[in-house]
């Protein structure tokens, strides 16, 4: 009885869940199409692409963002944390307290997602002067995770650092927010020092098994190139647009397309109406005006010159037939 229980719970779970997904897929993948669109319009259009950079990388931030699922409590459904350096927060001090004191040299280092501390010492304490090997004593660590709870620690450590090494703490968990304090001396109080106090925060990592794996992996690419010093128009368009073709029937839309347009063409010829169609005087004061108006932006500035082309690609669009109706 109760495996039958289990398992028409189990039934009903999954059915609910096939019943919301195609609706909330559909909105995802709507929205990621309209904003592939704008990005390829930007990065089309933008005279200089430095410029837009705060625009696109939010844009695909945004998109990143919502295709790994969030969770209220900071977590996603199709992402998780591991534990691999993503990034680093750090802070530098001088020691100047002798190891055998009672109060130490403590460096504090907080930041999010954090599952290591790192002390490193560096070789040079300035430009000049060689520097000197650190006493580690304690860690103390102050974890928030992501349900909420909060815990203390203080990790025992005692080792000395030489210049040029390091030694790092694991912490237990991935925190959500993380504050590390190393207690830090040196041999004498004639040897002072530099210590580097870091922590280590997790990397995350999309999900192989996600819906939207594919499509986030090619977001973090196209990141990746809006976000370079020196982005390459070409480059991203072209990256761009394959985002685009890898969207569920966007292949098979464009082919129906350039199929209608060859059955238009064909129709056309064999109508005798591909030239000659147009006779002088045909085209209305309106058209004139815009096509004088194009003329003179194309001679003008770089905004004149793309104004001429958004203007002339407009008209173009106007003046297209119909496409003929699908068999």
């Amino acid at each position: 009885m109760r495996r039958i229980i289990v398992f028409l719970l189990t039934a009903l779970a999954a059915a609910s869940l096939s019943a919301q997904t195609p609706a909330a897929h559909d909105d995802l993948i709507a929205s990621l199409d309209q904003d592939l669109h704008t990005l390829a319009r930007i990065t089309a259009l933008a005279k200089d692409l430095g410029d837009t950079r705060q625009v696109t990388t939010a844009i695909v931030d945004n998109d990143i963002e919502r295709l790994r699922g969030p969770r209220q409590d900071g977590t996603y459904q199709w992402a998780s944390l591991q534990r691999q350096e993503a990034s680093r927060v750090a802070d530098e001090k001088g020691v100047e307290q002798v190891q055998s004191e009672k109060e130490l040299r403590n460096i504090t280092v907080t930041a999010p997602n954090a599952f290591r501390v790192l002390v490193t010492v560096p070789e040079k304490r300035n430009l000049i002067s060689a520097n000197n090997r650190v006493y580690l004593r304690n860690v103390i660590v102050d974890t928030t995770g992501f349900d909420g709870r909060t815990t203390h620690q203080e990790i025992p450590v005692n080792a000395w650092i030489n210049p040029g090494d390091s030694n790092g703490v694991a912490l237990p968990e991935i925190g959500k927010s993380v504050k590390a304090t190393a207690e830090l001396g040196v041999e004498s109080g004639s040897k002072k020092a530099v210590a580097n106090v870091a922590l280590l925060q997790a990397k995350l990592v999309d999900d192989p098994k996600g819906p939207y794996y594919p499509a986030v992996q090619r977001l973090l690419q196209i990141r990746e190139l809006v976000a370079a010093r020196d982005p390459q128009r070409g480059v991203i368009k072209s990256a761009v647009d394959e985002a685009l073709l890898s969207l569920p029937g966007e292949l098979e839309k464009r082919t129906a397309e350039q199929q209608a347009a060859i059955e238009q063409r064909k129709q056309m010829a064999t109508s005798g109406t591909m030239k000659g169609s147009i006779a002088v005087g045909d085209a209305t004061p309106d058209v004139v005006s815009l096509l004088t108006e194009i003329s003179h932006l194309l001679g003008g500035t770089l905004e004149e010159q793309t104004a001429a082309r958004t203007k002339l690609q407009q008209l173009i669009d106007s003046l297209k037939p119909p496409a003929p109706p699908a068999q």
